[in-house]
This record gives C-alpha cells, sequence and structure tokens, in this order.
C-alpha cells in the first residue's frame, strides 16, 4: 500500500513555499529532463580469421522512462478534507487506512455546525451583498492567513481572489512520508483546523505553530488547510502554480532566484553618485490555485502570497515600505471590495498606515468588523457605512482598542442592522459586528 501511494504523489510534488526569511524554505527542486538512451559503442572490428561462429547477440533494451503523472488536486483535497466516498480508485488504500478513517469521522462531526451556519450566511448574503457579489472583479483579503471558507461563503460570485498573509504558502503534503504516520498527520489536521471551524478564525499564536511546519513537517503552509476547505465547499482544485513577485509587481513563476536592488535611476550632470552595494531581495513567494465552482465549467482563482504588510520589517521579512514589488502589485488589482476579519487590529497602528492608506484609496467597498480600519478614519463625506451586529468593546486582549466613536453609533439600535450568525473575535450570535463601508 505505500509503495502504490508513494509512486502516486513522489511523482508530483511541488517544491517548497516560505515567507520572506521563513526557516521552513526549501530552494525549489530543478527540472530534469528525460535522459537520452544509452546505446552502447561499436564493437571494435574484428579480423575475419577471428570471427566467431556463435550466433548474433541481440541488441541491448533501450527503456524509455515513463512520463510523470499529473497529480490529481482535487484527489489530494478530498483526502485533505476527509471525504472517502468521493476518493478514486487508485486512492482506495487511503480510503481504508484506520487513521484516515478516524480523522474522516471527527471532521464531519465538526463540520456540521458550519453546514448550519453556511445556511444563515447564504441567506444574508443575498440581501446584505448583492451588489458586491453581481459586479465583483477582484475581491482583496488582506491578513487572510488560510481563511478561504469565510471569503467564499460571503463572497461566492468573485472569481478572482487575492488573500496574504504572513504564513507561508506551503508544499503538498508528501504521502509517503503521511503513511509512515498518519495518526499524527491526520491529528495534525485536525487540531490546526480547530479555531476556524469553532470560532471562525485562526489564531495567531496557533497558526505559527500549525502552518510552519514545526510538529508535522509535512503541514508547512496555507496550502493543506486551503485545500481542505475547498474540497468541503464544493470547489474542484484543477491545479496549482507556485508564483512569485517580480520588481514590476508582475505575477511570474517562481524561480527562487534572489531579486537584486533595480539600478537608481539617472543623476543630473555633475553631481557626484554615491557607490553603494546592491541590496539583494527574496522574492515574495505564493501559490495560485485554480477551481471549478459547482455547476460551472469557468476556472477560478485564487492567489495566496506570503507578505508581511506592516511598514517595517517583522519576523525577518522585508516590511511594505521597503518593497516596490509589493506595493506594485496592489495597486494593479483591480480590487472591487475589501474583506478583513479577526485582523488583531493592525490597522489601529501606525505601523500599518500604509496597507491603511492604500485601502481607503482603492477599495470602492470594504467589508469588516471592528479589528479592521477604525471608523474615525471613514470620512462621511466619501463613504457610507452599513453597521450590522452589536458592538460595544473588543476581548479582553484587544481592550486598549475600544472605539468610543464606534460604540457611539451602535448604540442608536434603530440604525443597525441585523446579524444572525456569528462571526471574528466575539463569535457568537448576538455578539459579533461587521460594518460594509461603499464609497460614495
Amino acid at each position: 500500500m505505500k509503495t502504490l501511494i508513494s509512486c502516486l504523489f513522489l511523482l508530483s510534488l511541488i517544491p517548497a513555499c516560505g515567507n520572506g526569511g521563513s526557516s521552513g524554505e526549501v530552494p525549489p527542486k530543478t527540472e530534469v529532463s528525460d535522459p537520452e538512451p544509452i546505446t552502447p559503442p561499436p564493437p571494435m572490428p574484428i579480423e575475419p580469421q577471428m570471427q566467431p561462429t556463435t550466433p548474433e547477440q541481440p541488441k541491448p533494451l533501450v527503456v524509455v522512462p515513463p512520463t510523470p503523472v499529473a497529480t490529481d488536486w482535487h484527489a489530494v483535497s478530498l483526502v485533505l478534507a476527509g471525504l472517502p466516498a468521493d476518493l478514486p480508485a487508485a486512492f482506495a488504500s487511503v480510503r481504508e487506512l484506520p487513521a484516515f478513517k478516524s480523522y474522516a469521522a471527527r471532521i464531519d462531526k465538526m463540520w456540521k455546525p458550519v453546514e448550519q451556519k453556511k445556511n444563515v450566511i447564504e441567506k444574508w448574503v443575498k440581501t446584505e451583498l448583492a451588489n458586491q457579489n453581481q459586479a465583483c472583479r477582484t475581491l482583496f483579503y488582506p491578513f487572510s492567513g488560510p481563511d478561504f471558507l469565510h471569503v467564499h461563503l460571503l463572497f461566492p460570485g468573485c472569481r478572482d481572489i487575492v488573500m496574504i498573509g504572513l504564513e507561508p504558502a506551503g508544499t503538498l503534503p508528501e504521502m509517503s512520508k503521511i503513511l509512515e504516520k498518519p495518526e499524527k498527520f491526520f491529528s495534525k489536521m485536525e487540531e490546526s483546523l480547530l479555531h476556524l471551524l469553532t470560532l471562525s478564525f485562526f489564531r495567531t499564536k496557533s497558526m505559527k505553530e500549525d502552518f510552519f511546519g514545526k510538529e508535522v513537517p509535512e503541514i508547512d503552509g496555507t496550502l493543506a488547510p486551503i485545500l481542505f476547505m475547498m474540497a468541503r465547499t464544493g470547489q474542484k482544485v484543477t491545479g496549482l502554480e507556485r508564483v512569485q513577485l517580480n520588481w514590476d509587481g508582475q505575477v511570474v513563476p517562481w524561480t527562487g532566484e534572489p531579486l537584486p536592488e533595480p539600478p537608481a535611476p539617472p543623476q543630473k550632470p555633475g553631481r557626484k553618485v554615491r557607490k553603494t552595494k546592491p541590496k539583494i531581495w527574496k522574492p515574495f513567494s505564493g501559490l495560485k490555485y485554480s477551481y471549478l465552482s459547482p455547476g460551472e465549467t469557468a476556472p477560478r482563482t485564487l492567489t495566496y502570497f506570503s507578505c508581511n504588510l506592516a511598514n517595517e520589517v517583522y519576523r525577518e521579512v522585508d516590511g511594505i515600505l521597503t518593497r516596490p514589488d509589493l506595493q506594485r502589485y496592489l495597486e494593479k488589482l483591480d480590487i472591487s471590495t475589501t474583506y478583513t476579519k479577526a485582523a488583531s487590529y493592525l490597522m489601529h497602528e501606525e505601523n500599518f498606515n500604509w496597507i491603511r492608506k492604500f485601502l481607503l484609496a482603492h477599495s470602492p467597498a470594504l467589508l469588516q468588523d471592528d479589528s479592521g480600519i477604525p471608523v474615525e478614519h471613514f470620512d462621511e463625506q466619501k463613504w457610507n457605512l452599513t453597521l450590522y451586529g452589536h458592538y460595544d468593546v473588543p476581548i479582553q486582549l484587544f481592550l486598549k482598542y475600544t472605539q468610543k466613536d464606534l460604540a457611539r453609533r451602535y448604540a442608536d439600535r434603530k440604525r443597525i442592522k441585523a446579524l444572525p450568525f456569528g462571526i471574528g473575535y466575539k463569535v457568537y450570535p448576538g455578539r459579533s459586528n461587521l460594518q460594509l463601508a461603499l464609497r460614495r
């Protein structure tokens, strides 16, 4: 069994993907072309009197290596999602693993409340976010982590999604390694998904342990949980491509080559030019997913980049102020709506004022909870605000980010619209809040 699964997966693994200076980043594998057939050298000529009388020996058999089999990304996502019934026949061995059966049963129980919540969200979206879904070009989700679930539930009409987080993009779990200790792998998968499925968000502290390959090397980024959520929401994953940003802010295939500092602009004649040693930068890496939603034939895309959106360096990852490649990439996005949730109140801090100003200048619509952009930054002459749910103060951990102006607005209950589901840090229904800001 182990040999069968190993053969299916080892032929088509993608290289490791990390964020900035992450210690888990592995250089991409070098592609090796099929070897030329090896033909033995011709025999030395034999004098007539020396010719043997034995029959002519057959020519050596030339073996042509098989063409690598393309990865069945949909099947991989089904394994990670614990959905055995839809697995193809080639994965029958995985389906029969006791560890996988147990994992699938536990995940089914964890997913039932999500299905109930999903039905409530879908009804709310049809009335409150109809315009944002109908006219959606690109949905931008900063500080997202691997949360494909909520961006899909709230914005099912968006065909192109861009997500950015500090967590590395990740690599495809190697099944031969999984089968060595399947109980440990599936247990860690379940643990890494617990907070999203029960609290609606990933805890930053937990993600540092869960998605950097510290405990289980095969879970080293956002890839596994994103594939899990795609499969569980009925998406069919058709392709994955490792990508990076070049200096022009364009998404290009991953090379792993360092980015030399761009040449300085020409100096005016007569002015001394100070020579400095060019700085070498690591390219921001990511993954581009292609997938089909149920009943559709046109592919959708999700691009996840591992980047630091703070002004300054964080965890050895360059801040956005020093990275024109990331700035240019964001400025080229045709953003329809920006979504933020459980964002650790980062944009309340001046160290995140670049991304805050960018969103206010480039996003026609924003859906957020109170952990997003403080309400004081929305000029009422430029923005219409619709408030949903309940707000008084943040949870104890973020109590210093209390917004008195926002609390005052929520105190006027006649102007507040219902939010029939829980989301964000105060996840219970009746305690959560969302704000929809639309540019006038």
